[in-house]
């Protein structure tokens, strides 16, 4: 699942992080009715030790590990649940192995234990001890320089075949994608590639109802999404920044199946812009930072479901927030976000509070993986991540 692409998701409080992450979900099914009656609770923590940042982009629940990345030392990291760095490989560069100069812009653990790399113009799959299975080149529209991965593809399965999820707009606003009016109105969501040929295919347009559809202008730096594969149920679920439902598709026909709506307590909205806005323009700033965004779709155990979003800024709360000695960050202020909560495809009454960090990914037994905020004050040779649970209020 993208956020996590595959990641499905009470437990006992004296679990150790190693129990926590390898003990089976409780049956007990989370029974709240509205959002009042759940609280996200920190029940764990870790560090990883690197002379620089490490971001994590995944987790196996077979290997009990995370996939992760040191920033600047361009270093793939294998991860264990405590935080210690089981291996550190280093494939960058020119030879037989290695992936050459760019620097994956997603990873993840893939199908048969492959480690899979995603650059803005190819995809390789190593096996586990990082010599390459597959290695295929494609034609991106967009190239990508990132000093990390931002992300990470989703991969499904379909008889003897697997499909990867892959291309820019999977990382950044489609905007960057649709210069011509032609490019808008033929837009997809994805590219999927054949995990065993390297065949390559547009998938899944726009819907006709959808708010992008709606105009020939453009919602500058608001036309990403967060996704998520449904393995068990053979579905795609997609929440665009803006959109006000979640779209659910079929893996077998990549069909849309059914919507799910979903409403914001306080969402704010900034007009979208002709196609040739000069990106200098500060009312792009203002969709870029004033804009109300859906940042994240979380799946959980028993048919539970996270949206956590921003709820964006008027104009005056930004500039009295921000300064050049001190600039603001919108996105990351957790007094500005909020989750809603969904049960069974219904959303309950309600919201909970944002929480501090950047969320990685959900694991089992109903909680997240979230990476904590660097400590601006001084420098640290270690990265923190945290994890929360969902859990059900008690008197």
């Amino acid at each position: 699942m993208l956020l996590k692409y595959r990641i499905n998701s009470s437990f006992a409080l004296l679990c150790l992080l190693i129990g926590a992450l390898s003990c089976n979900p409780a049956e007990e099914k989370l029974s709240g009715n509205a959002a009042e009656d759940f609280s996200l609770v920190k029940v764990d923590s870790f560090q990883v030790e690197n002379f620089t940042r490490v971001v994590i982009r995944d987790y196996s629940p077979v290997e009990r590990r995370f996939l992760g990345y040191s920033v600047s030392q361009d270093d793939l990291l294998e991860i264990s649940e405590q935080g210690e760095i089981l291996s550190r490989v280093n494939k960058k560069g020119d030879g037989p192995e290695s992936y050459g100069t760019w620097n994956p812009v997603g990873m993840a653990f893939g199908p048969d234990s492959l480690r899979i790399l995603e650059f803005p113009f190819n995809v390789i799959a190593y096996d586990p001890n990082y010599t390459k299975k597959y290695e295929y080149r494609y034609l991106s529209p967009l190239p990508i320089r990132a000093n990390m991965p931002l992300g990470r593809p989703a991969y499904y399965s379909k008889g003897d075949s697997t499909f990867l999820l892959i291309g820019p707009s999977n990382y950044l606003s489609a905007n960057y994608l649709t210069r011509t009016k032609e490019g808008k109105d033929t837009l997809q969501n994805f590219y999927q590639m054949h995990l065993e040929s390297g065949s390559v295919a547009s998938i899944i347009p726009y819907e006709a109802n959808s708010i992008y559809s709606s105009t020939d202008l453009i919602y500058f730096e608001r036309m990403g999404k967060t996704f998520f594969l449904d393995q068990a149920d053979n579905e795609l679920y997609v929440l665009h920044d803006i959109e006000a439902k979640i779209r659910v598709y079929g893996l077998e026909d990549l069909a849309l199946k059914r919507e799910i709506p979903i409403t914001h307590s306080e969402f704010k909205e900034y007009s979208p812009l002709p196609m040739d806005t000069e990106f200098s323009d500060p009312r792009i700033g203002l969709l870029r930072n004033n804009s109300g965004k859906n940042l994240n779709l979380i799946p959980l155990d028993d048919e539970i479901l996270l949206v956590r979003y921003f709820t964006g800024l008027t104009e005056a709360e930004f500039e009295s927030r921000n300064s050049e000695e001190e600039p603001y960050a919108p996105l990351s202020d957790a007094s500005e976000q909020r989750f809603l909560i969904l049960k069974g495809g219904t959303q309950l009454v309600g919201e909970l509070p944002g929480i501090p960090g950047s969320i990685v990914l959900s694991l089992p037994g109903n909680r997240i993986l979230v990476q904590e905020p660097e400590n601006q004050e001084e420098e640290e040779e270690l990265t923190r991540f945290s994890i929360y649970e969902l859990k059900v209020k008690t008197e």
